[in-house]
């Protein structure tokens, strides 16, 4: 009786681990197929999905989207090639909003993107005064709206309410017009990009990060607080940096982290915090 691969493989790693006198395991070889099911964690580590399918692809001119389904974790949003959110991750949404921390009603609140709605729509159950939204890119609330519902109800489709309005445009242009009006929130989130990963703080994007947070304290009350997310736990070099910047703003602010394992990023994720120094 001929043998197969797969005991041939056990006899082999049988055979080191006695020599070697150490404990091995057997690896399925990464499989190809046109579907993708692999992404990188925040250490570059290889994640194994159990995706069965894509819903949607396409380019819009800011980024190339799709949706794709996982078995566990239901519909997911991947933008340019990393996973973003997917109907599972409740516990991201409410980690970046300190659910049953902070509290929303009757105050005024700005968010930085949150272009698949999640933010906007657990916000607006904690019965805000007003929530303004300010997101680039048409194409993913479009495709959100349509393909997560679950994590974002009818505020994609809506877009303005009594409470909430969102306005598609660049948010920078709209922090320097609510600076020069002297318009101030309790709290704005920063639901944009992740805290860059690289070897120095240098760059278009780590000015980009620098630029919306001295923006976003202009536009601040006094007793407010800059919300956001990080980047993943086991990238402590990256945080640190991210840090770094926050200590060199002015006026001079403070900062907590929270941390949340976050179901279809398979890692733990960081989220911030600020206040100003002396609140």
């Amino acid at each position: 009786m001929s043998i197969s691969q797969a005991q041939l493989t056990r006899q082999m790693r049988n055979h080191l681990e006695k020599v070697l006198n150490v404990i091995g395991h057997a690896y399925p070889a990464i499989h190809r197929s046109q579907i993708r099911k692999y992404f990188p964690s925040s250490d570059e580590r290889i994640l194994e999905y159990d995706i069965d399918k894509v819903i949607y692809e396409g380019t819009s001119p800011f980024q190339k989207i799709q949706i794709v389904h996982s078995k566990s974790l239901g519909n997911m949003l991947v933008l340019d090639e990393l996973q973003n959110i997917a109907e599972s991750d409740l516990i991201y949404t409410e980690t970046l909003m300190q659910r049953g921390i902070e509290n929303y009603e009757g105050k005024e609140i700005c968010i930085l993107g949150g272009g698949d709605g999640a933010l906007l729509y657990e916000l607006l159950k904690e019965k805000p005064k007003f929530v303004t939204m300010l997101e680039i890119d048409e194409m993913v609330m479009q495709v959100c709206n349509k393909y997560l519902k679950s994590i974002c109800g009818d505020v994609l489709e809506l877009r303005k309410s009594d409470n909430f309005e969102i306005i598609v445009d660049d948010c920078m242009i709209y922090l320097d017009k609510f600076i020069k009006e002297g318009k101030k929130f309790d709290y704005v989130f920063g639901d944009l990009t992740d805290i860059p990963i690289s070897d120095t703080p240098t760059g278009e994007v780590w000015n980009f990060f620098r630029s919306i947070l001295e923006h976003s304290f202009k536009i601040l009350k006094p007793t407010g607080k800059y919300l956001t997310h990080g980047n993943g736990a086991n990238r402590p070099d990256s945080l640190s940096m991210f840090e770094e910047q926050l200590e060199k703003l002015e006026p001079k602010v403070k900062f907590t982290r929270a941390n949340a394992f976050v179901p279809s990023f398979m890692e733990d994720w960081v989220f911030y915090q600020i206040t100003f120094d002396d609140v």
